[in-house]
Formats: structure tokens, C-alpha cells, sequence
């Protein structure tokens, strides 16, 4: 059977995959040496010890490419982890690389089967002769060629064509000698333009299904803010549960309060559920001189500062900063853009980004108010106008009104994120002004925002993090999903103000209702951030930075080792093979019965019952042999030695008379 490729099926195939993923440069040197094998004369003398180490050198290279996907962009948000599983797939072909190569250029000319699975080295180690037969990796590596050029398929046309022909150069040994090329060749068309149309279906269906999964994912893990829309759980059934993924990492320093709120964007009109942002669209922010500095305006009064690191989504994100917020030091992006609502997005960034944040009581983020601030949606304004009346907010300072909606609040409510159903001739926020009086930091938000706006006060909605947990592991503030927080910016005494009306119990609640895995969470992902840090050159230590590089020594000793195995001809006699160890039975007599009984034709047929073949021979004498037969072969205890010599003397026996039968027949038919 032919095991080898066909000559430059796979440099052909290494050269495709590079064109399709991006790494064509790479790919050509791959794919030179794998052809220069048939070329080369010489050959090394490679051991299945060294085969092994080979393996696991591959192994320990897709690991560590995988824990560097997993941290350059799966760690950025949770839904970007099936995206660093494809990059990871698409890397094979480079991965495995040394696998295939120390197979084209050894005596041996396959891998064995022991460098693929731990417990078949131990078995082989105990016992030599149960060792596994090699395999031939050839066409293997091809098909991973062709599934990780796939993964990265985004010229279709381009890929089945290519697909096409690397399959018809793979299927051209195999044909049938029967059929002219002529005719085999028209075929291999005629049933790729048929599976065309299959293969276009396939990859529409792919991207449907992508898109639905990402989706699903996406509405179950808590991603950038939008900010210009956001979608509040105000009426929903049943319980809110927040993961507890790490988001932020805030710097300890002196004078910090908690809860400390990092706002992400504010909103100005109400649309039940859903809060919108009404005329925000971004304007540049233009960097100073050293290019890590983005200032929005001079700050006045004192200045406070704040450290925060933070992932961003393929370089792209919304920052959570304080509000008040002015200056923003040591961000390296590309570009930085902010609306009047005080939501700052950046562009083009690192995968790991940490910035300080200089702010004060009259920073410039946000904008002035102006008359959407004041906006009572029709549905809302007569139970927020009866309540603001109820509360005497017609009179007093902006002050005193924030002071008397927080102390509503405070005293005649409770914080849950159970929502039972209410009666259908009420809203959501009517039901919670009225009946239930409980409800998460949604409604709180929401209904405080609309109460201020009914006293006067120009009000807006925020959504954003609290900080308020201390990592004894990182020795620094981090900031959970679950940690996820909306709350109010009152505009008073000339400066945007937070009010957060949400019961503080609020904190306490959620970690109540965290995973008893959480430590061990925690623990991957710090050591995931410190990576990323070390990849995005900011550890600042310096141990990080040259971790890696502890794998180049190991990788030349193991190039040393191989390379210093003695070099043969190509034609250079392969070692003996392992000797063949008999099984119980093979030495049956009986065996010489059934090669008689094949002679004469009347042989056993196919998938025949033992005694059914007897019966239509009629050699009902050969049923005691046969089972002494069996007993010999597969009974565990065997045959005792008297048992073994009648079998012997049994066959014999039948053998002289057979014989003899068939010498008086041949005589009868010689003589007539």
C-alpha cells in the first residue's frame, strides 16, 4: 500500500496554509525542508527515546502558545476565548513541525506510536515485546495543513480552489489504473463544482452559527459599555447573577474611599428598559508631546490620581475612569475620543493597558446639562411627579433635594436581584416605586435620576464599577463582573456630583452569592494578568520579561542531542525486527486437519459455527479433537499433559487414515 506522499504534496500544502493564515513567509523555509528530505542521501539514527522528547518538546510549545493566545486576547473579554482557540489551530502546522521533520529525516522513516501516549511508554518500558508498531505522520500533517489553513478561511473562492487541487494532487497515486486520466481528471471537476455549492452552504451556516453562540455568549458575560444605549434588567423575572471574573485592577494609594465608582458612560433619555445617549458623538482627543498623556482640559483645585489596569478588546475599549476626570497619564494608544457624557473610548491600544487617571471636584469630563437632563418620560411622570411631591422637592438647594431623595431611599427601600412578577396594569419602576420597594442598583438609578429631574435638578444615568475588594493575592483593589454598578450624576452647585442611592448591602449580597471555586479563579487569573503584563512589556521587575527565554537553551540542547546522532545512508540496513512471540495454540495439530480439510474443499467457510462445519462434512470423529482444540487455544488453564498428547495422537491418527482413505481411492480410480 502506498504510505509516502506524492513528491511536493507537503511543501505544497505548508506553502497554502501560510497563504491563507498570514504566514507565508514562515511557511516557505517549512516547507523547503520538508521536500530537501527527498533530496538528502544521509539520514539520522533517531531512537524512540528521542522521538519522545520530540513530542513533548511540541507539547510544551502548544502550551505555552496557548497560555500567550489566551492572554493576548482571550483575556481581554470572556467571549474572545473561542478566537484564541482558532489562532491556537492555526498554528499547528508550525507547532508540530519538528515532529514531521525528525520523521522525513530518520532511518526509521515513521514516529512510533509510544511518543504519542505516556501509559503506552510505561507498558513498552515493562514489557518490550507488547511495543506498538510506528505510523507514518505524512498524510496526517498534511490534513492538519489543510484543517489550519480552514480556520482562517476568508477568501472562499480562494480556499476551495486551492483545496481542490491539493486534494486531486493527494488522490492521483490512488486512482484506479483502470480508468485514462483522461476521464479521472473531467471527474475530479465535475464533483468539485458539485461540492461547491455544499461547500459555499457550509460556511454560511458556519458564520450563522458563530454569530449565534457569540451572541449567547455575549449576553451571559458583561462586555464594553455601550455609550450610547444600554439595556437595563428593569422588569426582568427571576435572579441576576454576575460572574465573578476579574475586570480591573485598581492601584492601592493613600486617601482612597470605598466604594470608590469608575464610571464608563452616562445616558440622558429613558425608553423603558433602556437608557439612551442623545447627541454624544466622540471628538479626538489629541495626545501631549511624549504621546502617553491625554489631557481634556486644565484641572482646577486639587488634583487626585488613580491607577487602573485594564484589558481591551483587539486593542479597542471604553476606560472607566473617576468622575471629574481631567488628565490621563501613561495610556498607550493610538487614538482617544470622548463624548459630552463623559464616556472616553480608545483605539489601537496594547491588550493590556494601565493608566492613571488625575481628577477633581470640577474636572472637565463631563459636558454641561442642558434640556434632556430634565426629561420625565410620559409613561413615568406621574408616579415620579406624585412622589416628588409627596417628598416636598419643589423647595430647597440642589443639595438638600439630593440629600432628600438618598434618605427616601435609604430608609423605605431594600436591596434584592430577585424580581417576582408584577400586575400587568403596572410598570416596572411604578412597581417598585409602590409595591415591592426592592429591587437592584438598576432601579435605584433609574428612579433616582427621574426623581431629581421632577425637583429640578438635572440628572443623568451612569453605568460603571464599584471598587471595593482587596486582593491579599495581588495586594491590590481588583474589580470583579459582578461589581458592575449604575447609579446617578446630579448636576449641583455647577459640577457633576455621583449619587448612588443602591443600600450598601448591595456589595455584600453579591459575594454572598459567589462560587465556592473563586480562589482558584483567582489565582489563574493573576497568573494570566502577570503574564499579559510581562507580554505587553509592563513588568516592570524584570523577572517576567525573561521567563521565556529559559526555553531557547532547552530547545538547542534537545537540537544538540539530535543532531549529534550518527548519520546513515539513506540505504543503511534497518535494525532486526522484534521477534514474534507465539500465542497458546499455534502449534495445534489440528491446524493440519484444517489445511487437509482446505485442500480436499471442504474447508471451513467464513463466519461457520465449529460444529455446523462438522455437520456438513459429516466428520462427526473430528468433534472430540476440536475440542481439545479450542481448550488448548483459549481456555486459560490449558490443557493438562495427557489431554495434550491425545490431542496430538488424535490428529495424527486421523491424519494416517485420512491419508490412507485417500490413497485407496486413488488406487480404485487408477485401477479402473
Amino acid at each position: 500500500m502506498l504510505v509516502t506522499p506524492p513528491p511536493m504534496l507537503l511543501g505544497a500544502a505548508l506553502l497554502f496554509w501560510g497563504w491563507q493564515t498570514g504566514f507565508l513567509f514562515p511557511a516557505l523555509p517549512l516547507a523547503i525542508l520538508i521536500e530537501a528530505a527527498r533530496a538528502l542521501t544521509w539520514r539520522l539514527e533517531l531512537s524512540a527515546t528521542d522521538f519522545h522528547r520530540l513530542t513533548d518538546l511540541c507539547t510544551v510549545l502548544i502550551i505555552v502558545s496557548g497560555v500567550y493566545l489566551f492572554s493576548t486576547t482571550g483575556t481581554s473579554r470572556a467571549v474572545d476565548g473561542p478566537r484564541a482557540m482558532t489562532l491556537l489551530f492555526q498554528w499547528m502546522p508550525f507547532l508540530l513541525f519538528p515532529l514531521i521533520a525528525s520523521q522525513l529525516y530518520s532511518t526509521a522513516g515513521k514516529v512510533p506510536l509510544t511518543a504519542f501516549f505516556w501509559a503506552l511508554r510505561r507498558q513498552a518500558a515493562r514489557a518490550p515485546e507488547t511495543r506498538p508498531g510506528p505510523v507514518d505522520l505524512a498524510y496526517l500533517y498534511f490534513a492538519l495543513c489543510i484543517l489550519s489553513a480552514s480556520a482562517a478561511n476568508r477568501r472562499t473562492l480562494e480556499f476551495y480552489a486551492g483545496l481542490c487541487v491539493l486534494a486531486g494532487w493527494a488522490l492521483w497515486p490512488w486512482r484506479s489504473p483502470r480508468f485514462s486520466p483522461l476521464w479521472w481528471v473531467p471527474m475530479l471537476g465535475v464533483a468539485a463544482l458539485a461540492g461547491y455549492g455544499g461547500h459555499v452552504a457550509l460556511h454560511q451556516v458556519q458564520q450563522v452559527v458563530e454569530q449565534r453562540v457569540f451572541d449567547y455568549i455575549f449576553s451571559m458575560v458583561r462586555g464594553d459599555a455601550d455609550p450610547f444605549r444600554v439595556t437595563t434588567a428593569i422588569g426582568h423575572l427571576g435572579r441576576l447573577k454576575l460572574s465573578d471574573r476579574t475586570v480591573l485592577r485598581v492601584e492601592p494609594r493613600e486617601g482612597l474611599h470605598l466604594p470608590f465608582l469608575l464610571r464608563e458612560a452616562s445616558y440622558d433619555v429613558y425608553n423603558s428598559p433602556a437608557w439612551l445617549a442623545a447627541g454624544a458623538a466622540f471628538t479626538a482627543v489629541q495626545p501631549e508631546a511624549d504621546g502617553e498623556t491625554w489631557r481634556f482640559a486644565a484641572g482646577r483645585g486639587p488634583a487626585e490620581r488613580i491607577t487602573v489596569s485594564a484589558y481591551l478588546n483587539r486593542g479597542r475599549g471604553v476606560l472607566s475612569l473617576p468622575g471629574g476626570a481631567f488628565e490621563i497619564d501613561r495610556l498607550a494608544v493610538v487614538g482617544v475620543h470622548r463624548n459630552r457624557l463623559g464616556a472616553v473610548k480608545v483605539e489601537e491600544g496594547l491588550g493590556l493597558v494601565t493608566y492613571t487617571a488625575l481628577f477633581g471636584p470640577h474636572g472637565p469630563l463631563d459636558g454641561p446639562p442642558i434640556e434632556a437632563d430634565l426629561q420625565i418620560p410620559p409613561r413615568e411622570a406621574a408616579i415620579v411627579s406624585r412622589i416628588a411631591t409627596d417628598l416636598n422637592l419643589a423647595g430647597g438647594s440642589s443639595v438638600e433635594k439630593v440629600e432628600t431623595v438618598a434618605a427616601y431611599f435609604r430608609k423605605n427601600f431594600r436591596y434584592t436581584t430577585w424580581k417576582g412578577e408584577r400586575p400587568r396594569r403596572e410598570s416596572a419602576l411604578e412597581e417598585f416605586l409602590l409595591n415591592s420597594r426592592a429591587g437592584h442598583c438598576e432601579y435605584y438609578a433609574t428612579a433616582t435620576t427621574l426623581l431629581l429631574r421632577a425637583a429640578g435638578v438635572p440628572a443623568r444615568y451612569a453605568v460603571g464599577f464599584s471598587v471595593q475588594e482587596w486582593s491579599r493575592l495581588e495586594q491590590r483593589y481588583i474589580v470583579r463582573a459582578r461589581h458592575a454598578h449604575s447609579w446617578t450624576l446630579a448636576y449641583v452647585n455647577g459640577a457633576w456630583r455621583d449619587v448612588d442611592t443602591t443600600p450598601p448591602v448591595w456589595a455584600d449580597s453579591e459575594q454572598s452569592d459567589s462560587s465556592f471555586m473563586e480562589p482558584v479563579h483567582d489565582l489563574w487569573s493573576f497568573a494570566t494578568f502577570l503574564f499579559s503584563r510581562w507580554r505587553w512589556s509592563e513588568d516592570d521587575s524584570g523577572i517576567g520579561r525573561h521567563a521565556a527565554w529559559l526555553l531557547i537553551p532547552l530547545v538547542l540542547l534537545l537540537v544538540w542531542r539530535l543532531y549529534s546522532r550518527r548519520r546513515v545512508g539513506r540505504e543503511a540496513p534497518s535494525s532486526p525486527p522484534a521477534p514474534v512471540v507465539a500465542r497458546p495454540g499455534q502449534d495445534s495439530e489440528f491446524y493440519r486437519i484444517a489445511e487437509r480439510l482446505q485442500t480436499a474443499g471442504l474447508g471451513r467457510q467464513t463466519a461457520e459455527p465449529p460444529s455446523e462445519w462438522i455437520e456438513r462434512i459429516r466428520a462427526a470423529e473430528l468433534a472430540p479433537i476440536l475440542d481439545l482444540h479450542y481448550r488448548y487455544r483459549f481456555d486459560p488453564t490449558g490443557l493438562s499433559t495427557s489431554e495434550r498428547e491425545s490431542l496430538k495422537a488424535r490428529s495424527e491418527s486421523w491424519l494416517r487414515a485420512r491419508q490412507q482413505a485417500e490413497t485407496v481411492a486413488g488406487g480404485g480410480r487408477g485401477a479402473g
